[in-house]
């Protein structure tokens, strides 16, 4: 099946240039980008490390598209305060950082984001059957987190369907995102799993023609060419 509301694609510029990003933010929205997601990496609960608050504020300042946080951070109750006022308009933590996501939940909810939950690929879609109900989204990771570029691991579509049918059992309305491993081959299998949104970034920035990308993969989803 299809994402209920329509495929949208999230672009992620991890996988950008690091000295251009204004230049990435432009890339983003000439392919057509629905949103703008910024990894948040502290080296700690992932290996690598990639952006702050201050960056999530001045990209939210320097684009018309939405902006997403997704933390993948150790203790990341500890950046609601931090990033007050940052322009996102959706944060995703990581159930695996944290000993008290329901209450991580309300806490992004009442400073005014729709709260989102990731789970990393060795976490079962049955983990965050609780949390379903009062979450936005679910962000189920498709390759380990922190690094770009990595190949997609096959039993995510399994999980994606999983997920699918633990949404429709407890009556959520969440939408669910793939990132990490994304690309044309495999985009219109991960959408007929159950996904909404696509995450890309090595992908797309990566392409012969950046700007046309985003409408390729769509293309392939819609069925209007092969991949």
């Amino acid at each position: 099946m299809a994402g209920r509301n329509g495929l949208q694609i999230a672009t992620s510029i991890l996988g950008g240039d690091y000295l251009n990003f204004g230049e990435s933010i432009r890339i983003c929205e000439r392919a057509g980008a629905d949103m703008i997601q910024i990894d948040v990496c502290d080296g700690i609960f992932v290996p690598t490390i990639s952006f702050g608050e201050e960056l999530i504020r001045r990209v939210s300042r320097a684009t018309r598209l939405p902006v997403e946080a997704h933390l993948m951070v150790s203790r990341p109750e500890d950046w609601v305060r931090r990033l007050a006022d940052c322009g996102a308009f959706r944060v995703i933590f990581h159930v695996e950082a944290t000993r008290r996501a329901m209450g991580l939940v309300e806490d992004i909810e009442q400073a005014g984001w729709k709260p989102g939950i990731a789970i990393n690929p060795e976490t079962p879609a049955s983990a965050i059957e609780p949390l379903l109900p009062y979450v936005d989204n679910v962000c189920i990771l498709g390759i380990a987190p922190g690094f770009s570029g990595r190949t997609l691991l096959d039993y995510t579509y399994l999980k994606i369907e999983d997920t699918r049918s633990l949404i429709e059992r407890t009556g959520s309305s969440a939408t669910i995102t793939v990132d990490g491993g994304v690309k044309a081959a495999n985009a219109r299998q991960l959408v007929d799993a159950g996904a909404d949104i696509l995450v890309i970034s090595s992908w797309m920035f990566r392409h012969p023609e950046p700007a046309a990308s985003l409408g390729e993969i769509r293309r392939i989803v819609a069925g209007e060419m092969n991949p």
